[in-house]
């Protein structure tokens, strides 16, 4: 099992470009498909992982980790995911900053920032689906596109802290779903 995890969060850490949230649908992939969560855990787990402080990909690999095998689990996924960014940037590094202004280097580039953002709008839905989000017309569908407008105005127009929108958002959704 622990092998298993290793490999698995491996590969994603290999595979997966764009940052943690372009991330998010391949360890959902491998989490539902090894039987290490059920869609609703993983949902529940990526609201936990952008709530807590750093990466949401690593703090997502702990948190399958855990469920998975314990915190053993969590301390293999951590390190499957983490070894090869850590060997790629490293490579990356050294020889980037050589070639940054390359046209293919720009070309390429100027391709994969499309592609990033779709698997970023990908994670957002399917975290809204799998969520309870939208559960038809409720006075908790509402508020929590109330909610999501609100903390969508506050980070584009007024710049509020991420940190400050989610404990806002926390104590709103005290508010009104307890």
């Amino acid at each position: 099992m622990l092998l298993e995890l290793f490999w698995t969060f491996f590969k994603i850490g290999f595979m997966s470009f764009g940052g943690g949230y372009a991330m998010l649908p391949v360890i959902e992939h491998a989490a539902l498909k090894e039987g290490w969560m059920t869609t609703q855990q993983y949902t529940e787990a990526i609201a936990l992982a952008g709530m807590a402080p750093g990466p949401v990909a690593m703090n997502s690999a702990v948190y399958v980790g855990y469920t998975a095998s314990g915190w053993v689990g969590s301390l293999i996924a951590s390190l499957g995911i983490v070894f090869p960014s850590a060997i790629i940037m490293f490579l990356v590094a050294t020889i980037f900053y050589r070639v940054y202004d390359n046209h293919w280097v720009q070309a390429a580039l100027n391709g994969m920032k499309p592609a990033v953002i779709a698997l970023i709008a990908y994670a957002a839905y399917t975290m809204t689906i799998h969520s309870g989000f939208i559960t038809g017309f409720s006075v908790s569908t509402f508020a929590s596109i109330a909610i999501f407008i609100a903390a969508l105005i506050a980070m584009i127009r007024f710049r509020v802290h991420p940190l400050a929108m989610i404990l806002v958002s926390g104590i709103v959704g005290i508010l009104i779903y307890a």
